[in-house]
């Protein structure tokens, strides 16, 4: 036993125990990986993206704006942790333009146990994307005047979605889609969903790529298209039917959505977006694109997005200005905050 415990502590002293050599050895395996990874996956990206170039159509946008009445939705949340118990708000808003007025519905909230027997912050996501479309829909049936609606989102959902949160909020969500797009499609107004960090393998799929390379499209198509262009349309259900042999939200939406990636910007951090738009506005895909580039004045986003961001945002900031509020309210009439302990203890995250 003496030993062994002799051989440990020699162990011990070969391994350098100063931060300061810590740090530098976590900086040199960071640098020495991403580099390496980058040097060699150069060539089989470029020669990806040039194989994507010649098997696809793609086509230049124009700085076009063919609407004048728009909304951009989105919908925001926030989850805070006490110890006692999960809380949750949500809430979502209509952004429309040129007016700058909003519309928004009661936000609304929930809460659950940490024993819930299925996970609290998927079905916040699921209630969130369930209320952004309601609020589209209720603000279209207020009957103001709109040509074209985005959605800060998609319309085109993974089969992620087929077991996140509740059936019912699952139901929710579905019918949401189901009435806006219907809406829209009665109306004749044009919808289209803008996915900015997109981080699916749909197009890879549709080309036949996907057993090359484990690129995302977004990641493919920043090297594919130059600023200004747009890839041809492509079915994103086909994609994970291919992928995973089954679609199950996407079936469950009553009509079919496709998409299109688009690099609305010459920064090379940001990847083109994914515009989704229902089979009864693809007639109109063009004139969305061209809406797009010519608005997207900030981080490659159209500008109903970024305004409807803006004013539903959720920020934690905002959380720990409230909860310091909850902790007074709580202190004056209980007299103590136990009740109200952060989960983490320290309650950093929340500012106090």
């Amino acid at each position: 036993m003496l030993a062994v415990k002799e051989k440990l502590i020699a162990q011990d002293k070969t391994i350098p125990a100063s931060p300061e050599n810590l740090s530098l050895s976590l900086r040199n395996l960071i640098l020495d990986e991403i580099t390496e990874n980058v040097f060699e996956q150069t060539p089989i990206v470029n020669q990806l993206a040039t194989r994507i170039r010649n098997e696809i159509i793609i086509t230049p946008l124009t700085k076009k704006e063919d609407y004048v009445h728009v909304i951009g939705v989105d919908a925001g949340s926030q989850i805070i942790p006490l110890a006692s118990k999960q809380y949750a708000v949500i809430g979502a808003l209509a952004y429309s333009l040129p007016d700058g007025k909003r519309f928004f519905l009661n936000p609304e909230s929930l809460s659950e146990s940490y024993s819930a027997q299925y996970n609290f912050r998927s079905q916040v996501d699921v209630r969130r994307e369930a209320r952004l479309y309601e609020t589209a829909y209720r603000y279209l049936e207020r009957g103001s005047e709109t040509e074209l609606i985005f959605i800060d989102g998609p319309l085109a959902y993974s089969n992620w979605w087929q077991t996140a949160g509740k059936e019912a909020d699952r139901q929710r969500f579905i019918n949401a889609i189901n009435r806006l797009l219907r809406i829209c499609k009665e109306s004749g107004i044009a919808i289209a969903g803008i996915v900015k960090r997109p981080s699916a393998r749909y197009l890879i799929h549709v080309l036949g790529l996907n057993k090359e390379t484990d690129f995302t499209d977004s990641f493919l198509m920043l090297h594919a298209l130059k600023p200004g262009e747009m890839t041809e349309i492509f079915s994103p259900r086909m994609g994970l039917q291919m992928a995973t042999k089954t679609s199950p939200i996407m079936d469950a939406v009553d009509t079919p959505i496709y998409s299109s990636y688009v690099r609305l910007t010459k920064e090379w951090q940001i990847p083109p977006v994914r515009i989704d738009v229902p089979d009864f506005c693809l007639d109109q895909l063009d004139g969305i694109a061209n809406y797009c580039y010519s608005t997207s004045y900030w981080n490659g986003i159209p500008y109903p997005i970024v305004k409807a961001d803006e004013a539903v945002k959720v920020t934690k900031r905002f959380i720990s200005d409230v909860y310091s509020e909850v902790l007074g309210r709580v202190s004056r009439v209980n007299g103590e905050i136990t009740q109200v302990a952060p989960f983490w203890g320290e309650s950093g995250w929340m500012g106090v």
